[in-house]
C-alpha cells in the first residue's frame, strides 16, 4: 500500500477507512508500507487501528522516519538485505525506470547515503517492497494498492513501484478501482 505524498485532505479518511476494512476483512494479510507522508501514512493508520503487527515498513535506511512507526510493527531496512538481493533490487529498479540507472550505479559504487545517492535508496527500497527478501523472511508482494496522483499517475516513486509490480506480475489497483470497493462495503 502506497501512494502520493500530495494526498488531498478530502481523500485521507477514505484511505484510512479502506485500509482498516481490508485489515479487518483479511486477517491473514500483511500490509507493506514505505513510510512516506501522505498516502502511505493514511494507509498505515488504517491498518494500525486493527493490528499494528501486520504492518511491514520497508525503509530506505534504518533510521528513516522512525517516529511514524508503531513499536509493534515490523521494520525492514534496505541495509539489512544480502548483496545478492540488493543487486537484484537494483537491476529491477533500473529495468522499471531506466532513467535512474546512473543514480543506482553511483549508489552501488559508493555504498554510502549522501545527497547524491539518497534518492537511489528510496527507489531500490521500492523494489524490495515488491520483491521481498529471503534473508529477512519477507515474502514477495502479492498485490499492490495505490493512491496515485490522477494528473500524473506514472510519476515518482509510486509510478516506479507500479512498474516494478508489472515486471513481477503483481496485480495493481489504484483508487479508481478500490474506492468503488469501499463504496460497496459501506
Amino acid at each position: 500500500m502506497e501512494g502520493t505524498r500530495n494526498l488531498p485532505t478530502r481523500d485521507r479518511p477514505r484511505l484510512v477507512e479502506f485500509a482498516k476494512e481490508l485489515a479487518r476483512l483479511l486477517p491473514q494479510v500483511m500490509f507493506r508500507i514505505g513510510n512516506a507522508l501522505g498516502a502511505d501514512e493514511a494507509f498505515a493508520e488504517g491498518v494500525r487501528s486493527v493490528d499494528p503487527s501486520r504492518l511491514q515498513f520497508v525503509l530506505p535506511y534504518e533510521t528513516h522516519a522512525k517516529k511514524r512507526i508503531d513499536p509493534y510493527s515490523q521494520v525492514y531496512p534496505l541495509d539489512a538485505i544480502r548483496d545478492s538481493e540488493l543487486e537484484e533490487a537494483c537491476r529491477q529498479a533500473i529495468e522499471a525506470t531506466p532513467g535512474i540507472a546512473g543514480l543506482i550505479k553511483l549508489y552501488m559504487k559508493l555504498r554510502v547515503k549522501n545527497r547524491s545517492t539518497v534518492k537511489a535508496l528510496y527507489l531500490i527500497r521500492d523494489a524490495l517492497k515488491v520483491l521481498g527478501s529471503r534473508a529477512l523472511s519477507v515474502a514477495p508482494a502479492t498485490a499492490g494498492i495505490f493512491y496515485v496522483d490522477p494528473r500524473k499517475p506514472d510519476s515518482g516513486g509510486t509510478g516506479h513501484t507500479i512498474r516494478l509490480c508489472g515486471l513481477n506480475n503483481v496485480p495493481v489497483w489504484d483508487q479508481r478501482r478500490w474506492m468503488t470497493w469501499l463504496d460497496q462495503l459501506a
